[in-house]
């Protein structure tokens, strides 16, 4: 099955709990990210948004994702991409004050990146932990260029948004 011929779509990436009106929002069990090529013909998708889910991947999987976001753009069309920042729940740890991690509990590093039994669902642990350094490199990477702007709020869980970082990718 090849997607996007004939119409312009935007992608709401690992939508889960959280859809977007007026987006396609795709997520497991129904479509497998980590399955490639994804669906969709080249150039054929406007906008796309991946919030809090390439954490879930292991880095060789997050540079595929991020090739396939990149293959299926637009030119001039957007990634944005929201994922837990290591520095602030590094910086949390270091102080003694996790106000800004708004309620996220978490033991340890091991924890934080999914070494904990605790969450039966192992495609909901986490694999891999950027800091705005590191997601900005691996945007670059994959050939976008990062916009450093003001990130749409509205797509991100709102409960997230303490202890998040925020990029957005342009296909050149």
């Amino acid at each position: 099955m090849r997607c996007g011929a004939g119409r312009s779509v935007k992608l709401n990436l690992g939508a889960g709990d959280f859809p977007l009106d007026g987006w396609l929002n795709v997520d497991l069990p129904e479509f497998d990210l980590c399955i490639f090529p994804w669906p969709w013909i080249n150039g054929s998708v406007e906008a796309m948004n991946a919030s809090h889910v390439l954490e879930h991947f292991d880095l060789t999987t997050i540079r595929c994702a991020l090739a396939e976001c990149r293959r299926i753009l637009q030119a001039g069309g957007w990634l944005t991409v929201a994922a837990p920042d290591l520095d602030v729940f590094v910086d949390a740890r270091l102080n003694g004050d996790e106000s800004a991690l708004n309620g996220y509990h978490w033991r340890d590093l091991n924890h934080l990146l999914g070494g904990d039994e605790n969450e039966p669902r192992p495609e909901w642990r986490h694999r891999y932990m950027f800091s705005r350094a590191s997601l900005w490199q691996e945007l670059e990477w994959a050939g976008f260029v990062v916009a450093d702007r003001e990130f749409d709020l509205a797509l991100d869980n709102v409960n997230y948004r303490g202890f998040s970082v925020y990029l957005e990718g342009v296909r050149a």
